[in-house]
Parts: structure tokens; sequence; C-alpha cells
């Protein structure tokens, strides 16, 4: 009889656990899934108005946060990339200490685990929680289309312009 009992106390732990992580599992899923991959576009410089091929390798980070690798003859660079759900758009805006570089504050505590019913936060509440009014974006991810759009800002002590990177999924 004493057996029997810790053996179903031992069963209610292990399913109590089961079940929490298959919970968490559910309200925070992997947002990479969806756009990780090859794109292979083009790279258009604005003041040159000139374009040329490009590629972007999109790999994950964790399950929120991307690394991105765009290259082609224009442009060579990596960077990390947090993802935010928006209808048919994944939204992307920038991590830690490139967030502050560009905005010139902090984003919110925990800002990434505070969307509604304990998911992660979606687009509206990231621009509510951690973005002043003016403050711009540079890139997403066009679901249907299966496309990835980004706006490099290139500052030179000569020259200040960007290049648009357009590509889709290979």
């Amino acid at each position: 009889m004493k057996i029997l009992k810790i053996i179903s106390i031992i069963a209610i732990a292990v399913l109590s656990v089961t079940l929490v992580s298959c919970n968490k599992d559910k309200t925070n899923p992997d947002l990479t899934k969806s756009v990780t991959g090859t794109y292979e576009g083009t790279l258009t410089t604005n003041n040159l108005k000139t374009t040329s091929p490009a590629t972007s390798d999109i790999t994950k980070y964790n399950d929120y946060t991307i690394q991105v690798h765009c290259y082609g003859d224009d442009i060579d660079t990596t960077f990390m990339l947090e993802l935010y759900e928006d209808g048919d758009m994944m939204r992307v805006c920038f991590t830690d200490n490139d967030f502050n570089n560009e905005y010139g504050h902090n984003k919110s505590e925990d800002h990434h685990m505070m969307g509604d019913n304990g998911g992660w936060m979606n687009w509206k509440q990231h621009l509510s929680n951690d973005h002043d009014q003016n403050d711009k974006h540079y890139g997403f991810f066009n679901m249907k289309n299966h496309q990835f759009d980004y706006t490099f800002k290139i500052e030179s002590k000569s020259t200040n312009y960007t290049q648009e990177f357009s590509g889709t999924l290979k």
C-alpha cells in the first residue's frame, strides 16, 4: 500500500511536469521556423540608383531571434534581429545594444515575454512598450510571399546612404 502511494505521487509529479512543459511550448512558439533559410535577391543603393545581386542567410539564434548574414558585391555584414508576429508579416527589430544605439534607450524589462496569453509579445505590443512614435524600423518578412526586405543605413565621414535588400526564400 505504501509503495502504491509513492508510485502514485511520482506519476502525478511526472505528469505535472510534462503538462507544464507542453503548455510552455504552445504559448511560446518558435518564431524562427517560418523565416530561416536563404533569400536570394537584389541590393539597391539609393544614391546611385543601381542594383546588384545579393543573398541573405537567416539562421536561428533562439526561438525569437535570428542572425542575418547579407552578402553580395556591395555588402557583407552579419547582425542579429528579434522577430515579432504581425498578421501576414514577421516584423524585425534590433537586439540589446543595437537597439540602444539606434533609439537611445533600452527595451522594457522582459520585453519579449510579455505578450497576450503568456506568449511572445506581438508587433503592436512591441511598438507600444518599447518605442517612441518616430522610431523607424528597417525590415520585415512577408510570410505569404516568402520575402525578406531590409534597409541598411550606410554612414561614413563623406556620405550617408541606404542599401535595400529584397529577396525571396529559396
